[in-house]
């Protein structure tokens, strides 16, 4: 079999040859290039991920710090609500505490018993502690509904201390002295 090189002259073959080289090195140009290409689509594909990666854990804090923000509001809510309803105030805050407790009893079912008061009344506070301080003879259902009661009160109402002062093993009666506090609140002028 002849070669192709035969029925070309010297011109042809000087073209063809420029032609085959111009060819082989536009070649590797082209392999060149896609190896470059992939090595920055690579790099492209990594950077996208770190992004990717960051703006996730942006999104995670941002919705931490919403949801903190919403605690924070709700706290702050609460603290005006407590103002207004759970602590005692105004000129007749004393006298507010005194019925409530009156009620207190009367809604656990029990007898008003001699109740002795203590109003702190130091310095310039904004909170003001009103303590008051009886003696109970009552069966233990009736204590648990007390405590109930106590817990469940619309003011702030704090159970300070409570001594044992007899148990009666036969009757199952206890004798109790209970310190309960309320909280008196003047708004700062």
């Amino acid at each position: 079999m002849s070669a192709w090189s035969e029925f070309l002259n010297p011109e042809e073959r000087k073209r063809l040859s420029g032609l085959s080289l111009a060819l082989a090195v536009a070649l590797l140009l082209v392999i060149a290039s896609l190896f470059f290409w992939s090595y920055r689509l690579d790099g492209l594909r990594a950077e996208a991920r770190r992004l990717t990666a960051e703006l996730e854990k942006i999104g995670a804090q941002k919705e931490q710090a919403r949801i903190e923000f919403q605690s924070w509001q709700e706290t702050r809510k609460d603290l005006e609500e407590m103002e207004t309803t759970a602590f005692y105030s105004g000129s007749g805050g004393q006298e507010t505490f005194r019925q409530d407790l009156r009620d207190l009893f009367k809604q656990a079912g029990l007898p008003v018993p001699a109740i002795s008061y203590q109003y702190d009344d130091t310095g310039k506070k904004q909170f003001r502690r009103l303590a008051a301080s009886f003696a109970l003879r009552f069966s233990y259902p009736s204590f648990k509904r007390f405590l109930y009661r106590v817990e469940t009160w619309p003011r702030l109402l704090v159970i300070d201390q409570i001594n044992f002062q007899k148990i009666d093993n036969a009757s199952g009666a206890l004798d109790l002295r209970i310190t309960l506090s309320g909280y008196y609140h003047e708004k700062e002028k």
